[in-house]
Order: structure tokens, then sequence, then C-alpha cells
């Protein structure tokens, strides 16, 4: 993405959230927008919101409305004097992302009210290559080893970025590395504040590299192991960033992502105190129905594994679900249930056994226990959607907030 949009950036009058859960208050409306809620945009803007207000990436609720196709609350905005030209952090307006969705209807309605596409064709590329003069490999920092290839620090137009590198086993293999591509170029599409986003691609005889942002604060992974158990309500708000994210994913049109490795290691948390998943983009794209793949018990990690993955059974985006569950459980126990046994084992006895870690009640609101016996049943089809997880965990969280402002103005009347 050229980085000499930048400048026209139009000045938020709105100040970054300083609470965790940033779709409460006016942000509402950026979820309401994207959701296609008339209703609750409706109600967002007749208390004040500014309808440029934008989330953490710059991005808009017409940003929003226009990705997802939510072609009523397009017009709405623009009738309430939304920005037709507000761009992102990576330049892009909202007629580039009705472009590079496909909505024509919403991009002519852009274009009637003056909307403009600063990446052009740019925009309609199936992925983003980026010249490897501009990233020195030979002055990167090692920060971490994935699934693929090691991850390093590097300066890219001088902002620094992550740079992960796949093994030369799979980039040497030209089927592998177009399919591999392909991936990645739907990644470049993915516009979500709770998904890491992708920058682009740099090409070596050697090895491939893509860049994605950094996160300069670790892995959910690397938090629990510093912080332990997390109070209930930091942990309802990290489990929304998640669900948000995964929800984003699993709705992507025409075809469904399933990220089939939902770790700790796996989600990220920016300066902001935003969790963000990431690696979803190397995982397989649903075809059609969502049912249908199989894959080796091999695949994703052990620990956090869906049964019916384990079993090498046709599986679809309940395995998330199910991964999800075990993220939460260890988010308010501090770490995950039986550290000392093997993971391999662990999953064959969810998988044929039914195990499924303690829930204490101590330890667990009854909200969140129900909330976890659903999202790991056995049978993946009494698992709820993250839709469906977002309405639940909304609630909690509310519920939360009200007891711990109540035992505040307990304490200062004390």
């Amino acid at each position: 993405m050229e980085s000499s949009s930048r400048h026209q950036l139009p000045p938020s009058k709105q100040k970054m959230p300083s609470q965790r859960n940033e779709w409460e208050g006016p942000y509402r409306l950026l979820f309401c927008s994207s959701k296609g809620d008339k209703a609750g945009v409706m109600q967002q803007l007749m208390e004040g919101v500014d309808t440029n207000l934008a989330d953490y990436d710059k991005r808009t609720a017409l940003h929003l409305a226009s990705c997802e196709g939510c072609t009523e609350i397009v017009v709405l905005l623009l009738e309430k004097g939304a920005d037709v030209n507000f761009m992102d952090r990576w330049g892009r307006t909202p007629l580039s992302d009705a472009r590079s969705f496909g909505h024509v209807d919403i991009c002519k309605i852009l274009v009637a009210h003056g909307g403009i596409d600063p990446m052009g064709i740019e925009s309609q590329a199936p992925c983003c290559e980026i010249d490897s003069t501009e990233v020195d490999m030979n002055e990167a920092t090692l920060i971490g080893e994935g699934a693929y290839g090691e991850i390093y620090l590097v300066k890219w137009r001088g902002t620094e970025v992550a740079a992960k590198t796949i093994r030369s086993s799979i980039a040497s293999n030209k089927t592998v590395r177009d399919n591999f591509l392909k991936e990645l170029a739907l990644w470049q599409k993915l516009r979500h504040p709770n998904i890491v986003q992708f920058l682009g691609v740099l090409k070596h005889a050697d090895r491939l590299i893509f860049l994605t942002e950094y996160l300069r604060n670790g892995s959910l992974y690397d938090i629990l192991r510093k912080r332990g158990r997390l109070d209930p309500l930091t942990a309802v708000a990290y489990a929304l960033d998640i669900a948000r994210g995964m929800n984003y994913l699993h709705q992507h049109k025409p075809h469904a992502i399933i990220h089939r490795d939902l770790t700790p290691r796996n989600v990220l948390q920016n300066e902001a105190g935003r969790l963000k998943v990431t690696d979803f983009g190397l995982s397989k794209i649903t075809q059609g129905r969502d049912v249908g793949y199989k894959m080796t018990g091999g695949t994703g990690s052990y620990r956090y594994m869906a049964p019916e993955v384990y079993r090498r059974e046709s599986y679809g985006k309940k395995v998330d679900v199910f991964s999800f569950a075990l993220i939460v459980h260890e988010m308010f126990q501090g770490g995950p249930s039986n550290r000392g046994e093997e993971p391999e084992k662990l999953a064959d006895k969810r998988a044929y056994e039914d195990s499924r870690p303690h829930l204490p009640s101590i330890v667990y609101p009854e909200p969140i226990k129900k909330l976890l016996q659903d999202c790991w049943h056995k049978n993946p089809d009494r698992r709820p959607t993250f839709e469906e997880i977002i309405l639940h965990l909304e609630t909690m969280e509310g519920n939360l907030q009200q007891r711990t402002m109540g035992t505040y103005c307990r304490c200062v009347v004390l």
C-alpha cells in the first residue's frame, strides 16, 4: 500500500478508546454498521455519535458498511454526513473496500456522492507483491517461530512490521507455493479491528516471506504466562475480541474462512490492548457448504483440537468454536488444564471419552460455565455460532461492569 496518501487522512475528532471493550459507548456505531443493524445505527446517531468516528485502524462506520455490503447503512450514513473519502491507515476509502468485495451497487452509490478509490488498480491486484529491496532481511531480528517458519521484526517503509518466512520445503514446491499465494491474496482483502493485517509478500528465489502488522505486546500465550489467571471482566473482554475477529472470518463471503489452528499463540495484542487473531490466512477456505473438509489429526495443535478433527472426520466452522472454548477456559484458569499430560493424549480423551476440563464454580461464573459447555459440545451442530457467542458475552460483560461499579460505589460510601 502506498504511504504517500496517508497525509490526506482527516484529523479524527475522537480520542482512542481507553477502555477494554471498544464496541461499547460510541464505538457501538461501528459494530452496528458492520452488522447492518439500521435501528442500532439510528440510535447511535440520535445520541450524537459522530458519523466519522474511527477505530484504531482509522476505519469508520462507512468503511465497515461498504465492506460488508450493507447498502441501507451506507445510504443512511451518507445522508447523515459521513465523509465518503475518509481514509483508513492503509489509505483505503469506503469505495476501495466496496470494490475489493465486489459490492457493485454500493460502489455506484459512493461514486454518486463523490467517492474516490486512491488504490485504483492496485486494490484489484491478486496479491500485494513488495519489492525485496524494500526490506533488509540482513537487519532482521528473530522474534519467534511459527508453524511454517521463523518470524522476524523488520523495517518496511519506516515502520516496524513482522516478516514471516515460509520454509524452503514449502516455498520450493511450485504447486504448494502457488496455492499459498492464493491464500495470502485472500488475506490481503480482509479488514477488521480484531484480525492481524496482512501487508504483502516478498519474493525471494529460495524462500517466501510475507509481512504483517507487528503487535509488540506479544501473544495471549505470553500474557497468560506472565499474568496467570485474568479477572473475569478482562477475560470476557478478551473473549469478545477473539469472538468478533472469528465471527468476521466465519461470515466472510462468498466462502467462510475456517482458522483450524486457533490457539493462544495465534492471538496477539496491540499497544491499545486489543486482541487480534492471526495466521487464519494459512488455513483452508470452505468451498460451497460449510461442511466436507477432512484433515489429518496432526493438523493444528492437539491441545485445542476439536474431537471431529482428531477423529479425521468431516468438519466445519464449529471446530474453531471448540478451540475458542478451551482458550477462554485458560483465561479464567490462568493456563491450560492438565499441563503435565501429553497434548495428543488429551485430544484422544476428548475425542473418544468425551473428556473436558473441570469448571469449578469458584473460578467460573455460571454464565461462562454454561457457554463453555455449549462451545465444546461433542456434537458440532449443538455448538453456538460466534455471532451467538458475542451476544452472550456482551450480556455477561454488561453485568460484570454493573457489579464492578456497584462495588466501587459501596467502597466510596464506606
